[in-house]
């Protein structure tokens, strides 16, 4: 049912998340503070929207399960000439990369979308070095009660838009053995939390 839904949006996509979603990616690309030489995996890259704010002195895996999704990101990287970005139709929760490879992975505006949170955030740590640094860029509610009591009411059609809905990130991560080592509110509204967490422990 996602895929389909991501398919449908992949037409229009950039022109209407880019303007909500650009400062939220803006922020966790300065949170990432890339160096050069670096191995960077992004789940969930979509139509490719946070390509440009990559160095073009790393090399950079985008993961997506949406065809069309992935097929809109690789015209982009085509069309900027992105030669350090590799474009992977690949289910989070089942990556072929090997062990201890990548320094750091984002996870942006897809934890909400994944239907196997878990075992992804397993496979995260497995493909990822053990002194790699993890970030989190997803929708995760207001704590504000009257804008939380509107998001209430607006969750089950989030969640038929294939939107995904608020979650316990925090305590997924916790759970998974992430150590949380920074958090900030970001985009519209500051529904949006951005994460940064060490992923030290095994």
């Amino acid at each position: 049912m996602t895929t389909k839904i991501y398919s449908l949006y992949s037409h229009f996509y950039d022109s209407f998340f880019g303007a909500i979603f650009h400062p939220g990616l803006r922020a966790a690309s300065e949170l990432m503070n890339i160096q050069p030489g670096e191995k960077v995996l992004e789940v969930g890259i979509g139509t490719g929207m946070s390509l440009s704010l990559y160095p073009d002195n790393v090399e950079v895996v985008g993961i997506d399960i949406s065809q069309d999704m992935i097929k809109q990101a690789g015209e982009k990287k085509q069309r900027m000439g992105y030669t350090n970005v590799r474009l992977c139709i690949t289910d989070a929760a089942e990556m072929g990369f090997k062990n201890n490879y990548f320094d750091k992975v984002i996870a942006s505006h897809s934890i909400t979308v994944i239907p196997q949170l878990p075992k992804t955030l397993k496979e995260l740590k497995r493909v990822c070095k053990g002194n790699a640094e993890s970030f989190f860029l997803n929708y995760s509610g207001s704590d504000d009660n009257i804008v939380a009591r509107i998001e209430k009411a607006w969750s089950p059609i989030r969640s038929r838009l294939g939107l995904g809905k608020a979650i316990d990130l925090e305590g997924l991560l916790q759970k998974a053995n992430f150590k949380i080592d920074f958090k900030n509110r970001v985009n519209i509204l500051k529904l949006f939390q951005l994460i940064k967490c060490s992923n030290s422990s095994y």
